[in-house]
């Protein structure tokens, strides 16, 4: 993917608005703090940011281009074949290299994994994690394994391994 420094581009994508790489970096640090995805894509042999947010953003009002311009300080912006392009005044899209590897590094690090621990886990323990677990910024293969590993841990629990 080209780094255009003077762009900030939104792709239509479905019912989503989606930016990647510098877009969104730019997005979560200007706009607002939406969970950036990582992949890594084979055809393009890199990794990739990305980040996603529904139409229906717009549509409410929760979010409008012409705010998002203002956010970041941009001279115009143009709606067309499925993306809404703005014209930066000036390239805000550096340490974009810095800001990748700490996303990367940071999706190795899943919140919600249940710590390994010699002992067993309070139901207590096991109640707030499920509390505080982002479902809404969870991808649902996250969700999925979240849910496993909570089995896991009662499972242990069950087999009179713990107290409830």
């Amino acid at each position: 993917m080209s780094r255009e420094p003077y762009k900030f581009t939104l792709h239509k994508e479905g019912i989503f608005y989606k930016c990647y790489n510098e877009d969104a970096m730019l997005f979560v640090k200007h706009i607002k703090p939406y969970k950036i995805r990582h992949n890594h894509v084979k055809a393009l042999g890199e990794d990739v940011l990305s980040l996603g947010f529904p139409l229906s953003e717009i549509e409410k009002g929760n979010l409008s281009f012409n705010n998002i311009s203002d956010l970041l300080g941009c001279e115009q912006y143009d709606e067309a074949n499925g993306q809404v392009i703005f014209d930066l005044k000036n390239d805000i899209k550096q340490s974009f290299e810095v800001f990748r590897d700490s996303v990367i590094e940071n999706n190795k690090v899943q919140a919600y994994d249940i710590p390994s621990h010699d002992r067993i886990l309070p139901l207590r323990e096991l109640i707030s994690m499920i509390k505080n677990f982002d479902l809404a910024n969870s991808t649902p293969m996250e969700g999925l394994n979240f849910i496993q590993q909570l089995k896991k841990e009662l499972q242990r629990i069950e087999s009179g391994n713990g107290d409830i």
